[in-house]
């Protein structure tokens, strides 16, 4: 009997591991009356829920120009209680609030699980900014800034806006405008989920000229891969590099290792430096405490 070489068993380890994810993406979380996460995010649900691909992406990859975010993902705990904050009112939309009303807790949960573990193409390169604005913004991001009492958003987001799931999603490569939005969101009070009131608080500080700058240094960024994958992936691979590249004023810039953040709240420009710390600002919450919790 012949022995198979190793490249065959490592070529069939491989596509057994592939072929398992994308069940997984396929079925993960089974939600209310039989419905997939798939199901739901392509074709919506019997009682009239729009499906979330026809304004997110039939990838999860938004849609920038209709400011509709990337949701391909994104932990499943941050994207679940969106739709809940949606559902509740804590959050304020006129398009996702229906929906997430129409959808079960279960299908909630199936729906957030699906978009946690797919891939979405890369994002397309924005616009470079001017490279004040891009310094300006990566200042903000990786430092934070004494003087208006903000601290870094790295502190929680992780370096580079990767992400820290599973409480505070990654803000490198979503859309410009939708983080825009977002802030404005926390400014004014549109968005009221952050019992902390760090992103408030931190949103109410920043002129617009401060929030269009960190937007632009965000939406260059390049999107991490999802964590279901990157738990998998070894560092310093093509897919999960060791660091992550930062634009910088002359569109290169500097590196930041990924996916792994500052403790959270903790000031990286000294001790006087904005609202944050323990709680739910320290990148610990649950899905019950969004301190901190992000665009």
């Amino acid at each position: 009997m012949n022995t198979p070489s190793p490249i065959l068993l490592k070529l069939s380890l491989a596509l057994l591991c592939a072929g398992a994810a994308g069940a997984q993406a396929q079925t993960q979380g089974q939600g209310s009356g039989g419905l997939t996460g798939m199901q739901i995010a392509n074709n919506g649900t019997p009682n009239g829920v729009a499906a979330c691909a026809g304004c997110h992406g039939q990838k999860g990859e938004g849609n920038a120009q209709a400011n509709f975010p990337r949701i391909a993902g994104q932990p499943q705990v941050y994207l679940a209680k969106q739709l809940m904050n949606y559902a509740n009112g804590s959050r304020n939309n006129a398009i996702m609030m229906p929906i997430a009303k129409g959808l079960t807790r279960e299908q909630i949960d199936a729906v957030s699980a699906y978009y946690a573990v797919i891939e979405a193409p890369p994002a397309s390169p924005a616009a470079q900014a001017p490279a004040a604005q891009m310094k300006r913004g990566e200042t903000l991001a990786m430092v934070g800034d004494n003087q208006l009492g903000v601290q870094a958003c790295a502190n929680c987001h992780g370096p580079g806006g990767a992400g820290e799931p599973p409480t505070y999603p990654y803000l490198a490569g979503q859309h410009a405008s939708y983080l825009t939005t977002a802030m404005k969101e926390w400014k004014s009070g549109a968005r009221n989920t952050d019992p902390s009131k760090q992103m408030p608080t931190i949103a109410k500080r920043l002129g617009d000229n401060d929030i269009s700058a960190l937007s632009a240094y965000f939406a260059a960024q390049p999107a991490p891969v999802s964590e279901a994958r990157r738990t998998n992936i070894p560092v310093g691979s093509t897919a999960r590099p060791a660091t992550a590249v930062s634009s910088g004023s002359s569109g290169q810039g500097t590196t930041a290792t990924q996916g792994v953040g500052s403790e959270g709240g903790t000031p990286t420009t000294g001790g006087a430096q904005g609202v944050g710390g323990g709680g739910g600002a320290s990148g610990a919450g649950t899905s019950g405490s969004s301190g901190g919790e992000a665009p």
